[in-house]
């Protein structure tokens, strides 16, 4: 049976928002994104539409050198991966092609749910960690044990199955090239 290899980047800038994060939750990481793609110049989650704005917000398709983490070349990261079935990819790629075609929205109002501890679930709109928990819950990847609404980017770091392959600055980063992105 053959398999793929999903990645969780975990990362963080220096923006004025990212460090505002870092305070408040204590956390060194404030974004998640996930890949199949093993150079990570394909990856998928919810964050900023346009690099120098932190809003709007919504459904991205972010890469190591380009949009936001071309912009901020000082982001730090941890990249962990995990083989997965040919079965758990596919569901991963029609639940991805569902949400991206209902034109979902960022999940503003969950981020403040979030903060006081109440999940908040909203059809069509999600926060990075809310998005990437549902992906990888729903595909059968990894289940989590709390609300997606509660999920912060620090609870995807070390999940079980899941090597660490990477710490350090994203653009740094090296693998081989992947046939297959997300």
């Amino acid at each position: 049976m053959s398999s793929r290899t999903i990645y969780v980047v975990v990362t963080r800038t220096n923006t004025i928002p990212s460090r505002f994060i870092r305070i408040y939750t204590g956390s060194a990481y404030n974004h998640v994104s996930l890949s199949f793609d093993c150079s990570l110049e394909s990856m998928v989650s919810f964050g900023r539409l346009y690099p120098s704005l932190p809003v709007p917000g919504g459904f991205v398709r972010e890469g190591k050198n380009k949009g936001f983490f071309h912009r901020f070349k000082d982001t730090q990261c941890r990249v962990y991966s995990k083989k997965v079935s040919e079965d758990a990819y596919e569901k991963f790629l029609r639940l991805l092609q569902k949400i991206e075609s209902h034109g979902c929205k960022f999940n503003f109002l969950g981020l403040f749910t979030l903060i006081a501890g109440i999940p908040l679930e909203r059809e069509n709109a999600y926060f990075c960690s809310q998005f990437c928990g549902k992906m990888l819950n729903e595909s059968g990847i990894h289940r989590f044990q709390k609300p997606f609404g509660l999920l912060r980017p620090e609870d995807f770091c070390g999940l079980e199955g899941f090597t660490l392959l990477y710490e350090g600055p994203l653009h740094a980063f090296s693998n081989q090239p992947s046939p297959t992105l997300v």
